[in-house]
């Protein structure tokens, strides 16, 4: 069995995917002949490197004597064929690719189509299905199994699914006198309750629409289908051709396109909807963020118009280029009936009733639960809370729900809509155009069948290490910073590759690295496994250092390393017992941006080498002359640190992070004032304000773009500085946040590379680390030495002006009046026993501003509350016995019977 990743996992490989001729046929056949053992490659997301095990697979193995699945870890995805910016040709190279690169491939509605199945990439497994007496149709949901069905194939086996819905807040639907939302509605009913449910600001502006599709990848699609009552496809044909123009679909998309225009409907691409009250979207999504991120709200749903639900719909496909057919399908048969991949990121149940009930014991669901169908009973959402609001429709939306099937071709819809925006072309019109388009786009799918001589290639073994030379293994841990969809996934494979590859050419040692990824942040266990690991952040405060190695002696006798060089006191945040635990590998400053055009119109003199806190409040009230304006500081950080930064420039530090723990003074009456005056701020409309206690954004109160906001400084960030003459089509300008005249401030996060104390060759593993800390590009973030800010690479991302911004933060580092913050996704800040050191003082900032509460009194609460917290969270221990996972579990439990018993209403969700 053999694990391999992409983009990350394990680089010592070759792997050897054949693109197209019958010239490799030969090669092909003799290696089979020649084989003991049968391979059979599996394609999976990254994010399931660790559900995917080895014992799991080696379960199927042991029933297929011979057989050797090999799985690579894929970050490939796209979103449908005709959505506006894609090419047909493109998405049909994509599968090509990938279709030539594994005999199974997980897939859902975005990477199997009606296109990839006529350009003959899939294989139909309908005979396969039809002559296998182990599978028992009647256990799937019957709209899930009729999910990937189509002109006569069955392309895929489902997994799982998620159910879209309509859910809505009751209470804005009683406010605005308006009944309910039901399946009957038409398009008008809902354009009336988006006009009446819709906010506006005193200038007439909207504030917060009253209705959204934006919480999915094509909830917009599926709910103007389920208007449209009927398939986007022409029944009379085989291969079934698109057929989108038609009066009442040039009616409903019509009044859809206007009610986007008016800004009372968010559709894709149209921001922010926690605060919508009726959203169309899918209950995995709804689930993981909660209900407005706010328990007191309570939400209702129902099903999509013509009494339906869509379903986003999980699956394995076999490629038409397998050599094992049957051996193919039997693993991808297997996999659908495992529980432990239908607990996926993407879906709420499993396709079949039967592993409903393996998953009854620990669903949370406050409804009943029960299967519709005529399957078990029991729960068919695993852990996740099912509100008994919305539970009943759920298991109606199963029972009613479109199969994939029924959304063919729904994603032209976006390119007519799009057509409409751009080129002000009429809705039949468009419809028309889209139809030809999506015709056109299957003809050239069809087009490819049978040109392309399809063969899976198994990537080849590992090469073994020339004689002398040993292997380095290292994991690679980023986080949400360093993902796609905030999952630990490495984009830039081709750069690490080149690194290593370079790094092994010029080593005398070294012959191989082994790079993986890895979601594991527990010390102890990555010192165990790995000679080096890197994480998002700087682990070693406060943490246990026994398994890292101390670098101090590797980073003294090393001629490229300069401590002078490093900004700031960042070494010193990497030290415990003046030694060295880490190297610094790229930062991540949290910055804040402002607008140009508008300090001009208002006269505000620019921040050209930052700003003072009186600077920043003239400048906030200059940019609000009357309360209509909008607000002028809105910052994307739902933890409130740009608050605590801000009462830390005007003299109060409620949380003094200069130690560790930071030490709690929330009646300081220094600390009291500050509080006051930011919060003052925030209540009068200079500042946004969410709510802090359940990290909740503030809603912005325009479309428009913000006068300041908050970002980061990264190398997806391109940087624009006062005065730099910058052309790119950012018009913000960076700086730094006020500056108080007592304390300095700043928040930045610190990508860092560990050695184990155990790793059996130090030096190559240091040599390994230094080279990668030279390479900043490798990572989200910026260089963590100044010498690097020359490096051309990053230049070319950032521009010469870096050096001015590093030279910025390297004096605002290096003064000893500055604090240093947290970051909201560092351990330091965002752990779970410090988020609730802070709980108590958000609820105080919350009460302050939305109740007009007592501040003093809030505080002197607030601090007596968090004190006894801390004292109690002294006693904790953990068994070293346990995995990390397990005693990072059990510390949650712990400090949240802390919390609880000093504060019985204590809730992380607000």
């Amino acid at each position: 069995m053999r694990r391999y990743g992409s983009p990350v996992n394990a680089t010592r490989f070759v792997l050897a995917v054949v693109l197209a001729t019958g010239l490799v046929i030969p090669m092909i056949a003799a290696r089979a002949s020649a084989q003991s053992t049968i391979p059979l490659v599996l394609s999976v997301p990254s994010l399931w490197e660790d559900v995917l095990t080895p014992d799991l697979l080696a379960e199927f193995e042991a029933q297929h004597p011979g057989v050797d699945v090999i799985t690579t870890f894929s970050t490939t995805t796209f979103f449908g064929f005709g959505m506006p910016g894609s090419t047909v040709d493109d998405q049909l190279d994509t599968t090509e690719e990938q279709v030539l690169a594994a005999d199974v491939l997980y897939v859902d509605q975005t990477t199997l189509s009606a296109a990839g199945t006529q350009a003959g990439y899939f294989l139909d497994l309908l005979p396969l299905a039809m002559s296998d007496p182990t599978l028992d149709v009647a256990d799937f949901v019957p709209a899930v199994w009729q999910s990937y069905q189509w002109d006569n194939g069955l392309w895929a086996l489902p997994l799982s699914t998620d159910v879209i819905l309509l859910t809505y807040d009751p209470v804005a639907f009683d406010e605005a006198g308006l009944a309910y939302p039901h399946e009957r509605w038409t398009i008008d009913d809902f354009a009336n309750a988006a006009r009446a449910l819709t906010q506006y600001n005193a200038d007439g502006a909207v504030a917060t629409a009253g209705f959204s599709t934006v919480s999915g990848g094509n909830n917009q699609e599926v709910f103007l289908r389920a208007l449209a009552g009927t398939g986007l496809y022409d029944v009379t044909t085989v291969p079934n051709a698109p057929s989108l123009a038609n009066p009442a679909l040039e009616y409903i998309l019509q009044t859809w396109y206007e009610l986007t225009q008016e800004g009372v409907v968010l559709a894709q691409g149209g921001g922010r909807d926690e605060n919508v009250p009726l959203r169309v979207e899918g209950i995995n999504g709804y689930t993981q963020r909660g209900p407005n991120q706010n328990s007191a709200e309570t939400r209702y749903a129902t099903l999509l118009p013509g009494g339906v639900a869509g379903l986003s719909v999980q699956g394995f496909a076999v490629s038409a280029g397998t050599q094992y057919p049957e051996l193919a399908y039997a693993l991808a048969s297997f996999l659908t009936g495992r529980s432990e991949l239908t607990s996926n990121s993407f879906s709420a149940a499993p396709a079949r009733y039967s592993l409903a009930s393996t998953q009854s014991a620990t669903n949370t669901s406050a409804g009943a639960g029960g299967v519709p169908g005529g399957g078990p009973g029991g729960g068919f959402f695993g852990n996740r809370t099912i509100p008994e609001t919305i539970q009943p429709v759920i298991d109606q939306g199963l029972a009613a729900g479109l199969p994939i099937a029924e959304l063919r071709f729904v994603s032209y819809l976006s390119t007519a809509l799009s057509d409409m925006r751009t080129n002000g072309t009429d809705a039949l019109s468009a419809l028309q155009v889209a139809e030809a388009q999506a015709i056109s786009d299957m003809q050239t799918a069809m087009a490819r069948a049978g040109t392309t001589s399809l063969y899976v290639t198994a990537p080849a073994p590992e090469p073994e290490l020339p004689p002398g030379k040993i292997e380095l293994t290292c994991a690679v841990n980023l986080g949400f910073g360093g993902g796609l969809g905030g999952f630990s996934q490495l984009a830039n494979q081709e750069a690490w590759d080149r690194l290593i590859a370079d790094f092994v050419a010029r080593d005398p040692q070294v012959g191989a690295v082994t790079l993986e990824q890895t979601r594991e942040s527990d010390l102890a266990a990555l010192a165990e496994q790995y000679d080096c690991f890197i994480l998002p952040s700087n682990a070693v405060e406060g943490a246990d250092v026994s398994s890292l190695l101390s670098l101090d002696p590797l980073l003294d006798t090393d001629p490229t390393f300069d401590r002078n060089d490093v900004i700031g006191n960042t070494l010193t945040q990497l030290q415990q017992d003046n030694k060295t635990w880490a190297l610094p590998l790229a930062i991540e400053p949290q910055m804040l941006e402002y607008d140009p055009d508008q300090f001009a119109r208002a006269g505000v003199p620019e921040p050209l080498n930052g700003w003072t806190v009186d600077a920043f409040v003239d400048a906030l009230r200059m940019l609000k002359p009357y309360d209509t304006d909008p607000t002028p500081f809105v910052a994307e950080d739902p933890s409130g640190s740009y608050l605590m930064m801000l009462i830390a420039a005007f003299g109060g530090l409620p949380l003094d992070y200069r130690t560790d723990p930071p030490a709690v003074n929330f009646t300081d009456p220094a600390t009291v004032d500050a509080i006051r005056q930011v919060l003052d701020l925030a209540a009068q409309g200079y500042i946004s304000y969410g709510g802090l206690q359940s990290f909740r954004l503030a809603d912005p109160g325009t479309t428009t773009t913000p006068a300041i906001t908050t970002n980061t400084l990264n190398q997806f960030r391109v940087l624009r500085l006062p005065g730099a003459g910058n052309t790119t089509q950012s018009t913000q300008v960076t700086t730094t946040y006020p500056q108080g005249s007592q304390y300095g401030v700043i928040a930045y996060e610190i990508t860092t590379g560990y050695i184990s104390v155990t790793a059996q060759n130090p030096d190559a593993t240091y040599r390994f680390l230094s080279e990668v800390s030279r390479h900043p590009r490798l990572f989200s973030g910026m260089p963590a030495r100044q010498s690097l800010t020359s490096n051309p690479d990053v230049v070319a991302a950032q521009g010469a002006e870096i050096v001015a911004v590093y030279q910025q933060l390297d004096a605002l580092l290096r003064s000893p009046n500055t604090i240093v913050f947290p970051t909201f996704t560092t351990g330091r800040g965002g752990g779970g026993l410090t988020m609730i050191q802070s709980y108590w003082l958000r609820r105080a900032f919350d009460r302050y501003i939305s109740e007009g509460a007592d501040l003093e009194l809030e505080l002197a609460e607030a601090e007596a509350l968090t004190l006894a917290y801390l004292e109690c969270t002294q006693s904790i221990t953990v068994d070293v016995s346990e995995t990390s996972g397990q005693q990072m579990g059990r510390q949650f439990e712990l400090i949240g019977q802390c919390a609880t018993s000093v504060d019985p209403t204590f809730s992380m969700g607000g």
